[in-house]
């Protein structure tokens, strides 16, 4: 039941996906009520190889990210570069980036950002961003430890490659 639900908010999320930006204070067109057939997501993207695992973080983490979530931080370890988001369409975007799959830890993977999601202010989840050389996850922190590990949506690694890509084009 409870990955049934997940999936029905990551659907959800992926039907309104409209691309990130770096400055997301326009509002846009809220997200649709999803449908009983939203299909599970394939994701693809993820190290193929690695030795530990942690669990999907639960559904119901998920849906209280969904309902409550006002703002996200990404803060990159090794750019001088961080972004933030206020508008709920594209927070729920962010949000519909995790996969319900688990990945292999690899690890040879090391992390390049945090997520800092936030509710009135105050951080209500935390989860380090592994994206290089065939990574492509998340593990989420609880009481301070990696308590969580969910892959990447295929939809994420596309909004973090164009990302780095405007990153780079204005360093040109």
């Amino acid at each position: 039941m409870h990955k049934f639900i997940l999936v029905l908010f990551l659907g959800l999320g992926l039907w309104a996906c409209q691309g990130g930006q770096t400055d997301q204070s326009a509002s846009s067109t809220p997200p649709a009520a999803p449908s009983a057939e939203t299909p599970a997501d394939n994701t693809t993207a993820s190290a193929s190889t690695g030795t530990a695992t942690y669990p999907s973080i639960p559904a119901d983490k998920v849906k209280m990210l969904w309902d409550n979530c006002d703002y996200v931080d990404f803060v990159f370890y090794y750019l001088n570069f961080s972004m933030s988001q206020k508008v709920q369409n594209s927070i729920r975007q962010t949000i519909a980036h995790i996969s319900t799959e688990v990945p292999l830890i690899d690890p040879n993977c090391q992390p390049i950002g945090r997520l800092f999601f936030q509710s009135q202010g105050k951080n209500i989840s935390e989860a380090d961003i592994f994206y290089s050389n065939g990574c492509a996850y998340y593990v989420f922190y609880e009481d301070g430890k990696y308590a969580y590990a969910n892959k990447m949506h295929p939809n994420g690694t596309k909004f973090y490659d164009n990302i780095f890509k405007q990153v780079q084009a204005q360093k040109q």
